[in-house]
């Protein structure tokens, strides 16, 4: 049963390659599974998603997701056998979910919509449906894996109980943590970066337009754009960000401030509910010589203490280390093969 599976799968996967080959696709079949199909324009709405998120153009990628809804498919199928159902509210959450976070890295609802060529509305009830179906198979994966009960420790011994000559061979792979830091600027280092955010406020306050300085000036991806970013929710900023922008009203210029990217101005251009409808101009930090030598001189002595044995390696990265992405993830990692 398995092995008609996988040919099944197989066979569909390399059908739905030579569709992608060819140069002019409109919507059509390109794979069946079951009593179920999947189009072409699933898996371009699916692309779209994806390239929203700032991710740059690959057409590769549109095999994987296919391969993604494909599984999705099969898994999808056998909850619908096993009687597994997901609740309106459940796809209403996990829509709005992904609304949110798409529209934070488009920069805007607007900018989202016009990416999307469709209205957030029209983009949701496209969606419902494949995020029916994905939480079902979500919900199917976890109950074929919940009665798994394999510790660490058997899968080692049986893996060591194998004859190493009918093991099969794969290329060498190695686990690494690193320990990043960024150049720290002082107080005087980023008064000229203060300074310059200080000018262009005073050239808005005395009747330049702001679109037209942010497009000259801003140094963020919201700049083409007149510095629009569009209506958001106060969790989709920083603190710093996010305090500003909700205690003006409509009309107002912020004084300059601080946040991580750097020295900011915002003007509220509308208030709704709980969301507000900003456009702003950054300024970002840049490294000076001295800022480099003094994070040179600690990595080294960080380097020092751990090549050493007198730091180890997980102390001096989660207690040094500025990337908040890896900083844990090495010694979580470490931890899981033992």
């Amino acid at each position: 049963m398995k092995k008609n599976i996988y040919t099944l799968l197989l066979l569909v996967f390399v059908t739905a390659q030579t569709v992608f080959a060819q140069k002019q696709v409109i919507d059509r079949v390109v794979a069946t599974v079951g009593s179920g199909i999947i189009l072409q324009s699933d898996v371009d709405l699916q692309y779209a998603q994806y390239l929203s998120g700032g991710n740059k153009p690959n057409e590769n990628f549109k095999c994987e997701m296919l391969q993604q809804l494909l599984t999705q498919k099969l898994l999808s199928q056998q909850a619908v056998i096993d009687s597994i159902e997901v609740g309106e509210a459940e796809i209403d959450d996990n829509l709005n979910s992904r609304l949110r976070y798409m529209s934070q890295q488009a920069g805007g609802q607007e900018r989202l919509e016009k990416f999307l060529n469709r209205s957030l509305l029209q983009y949701k009830e496209d969606m419902r449906p494949s995020i029916a179906e994905q939480l079902k198979a979500n919900k199917m994966r976890q109950n074929i894996v919940q009665k798994v009960d394999v510790t660490p420790i058997e899968v080692k011994r049986y893996f060591e109980s194998l004859n190493t000559d009918s093991l099969p061979y794969f290329t060498t792979e190695v686990e690494i943590g690193e320990i990043v830091m960024f150049p720290k600027l002082t107080t005087e280092e980023k008064a000229e970066f203060k300074d310059k955010a200080e000018g262009l406020r005073k050239q808005v306050m005395d009747g330049s337009e702001f679109g037209t300085i942010a497009r000259l000036y801003s140094e963020d991806g919201s700049a083409p754009y007149g510095g629009d970013l569009g209506f958001n929710t106060r969790d989709n900023w920083v603190k710093e960000f996010a305090a500003m922008a909700f205690k003006l009203k409509a009309g107002d210029i912020s004084p300059v401030f601080e946040t991580q990217y750097g020295f900011h101005f915002l003007q509220v251009l509308e208030r709704r509910g709980e969301e507000v409808h900003v456009r702003h101009i950054l300024i970002k930090f840049k490294p000076t010589a001295a800022s480099i030598e003094r994070t040179q001189a600690k990595i080294d002595s960080i380097y020092n203490l751990v090549t050493t044995g007198k730091l180890d390696f997980y102390h001096a990265a989660t207690t040094n280390s500025d990337s908040e992405e890896t900083k844990f993830q090495w010694w979580d990692g470490l931890k899981s093969r033992w």
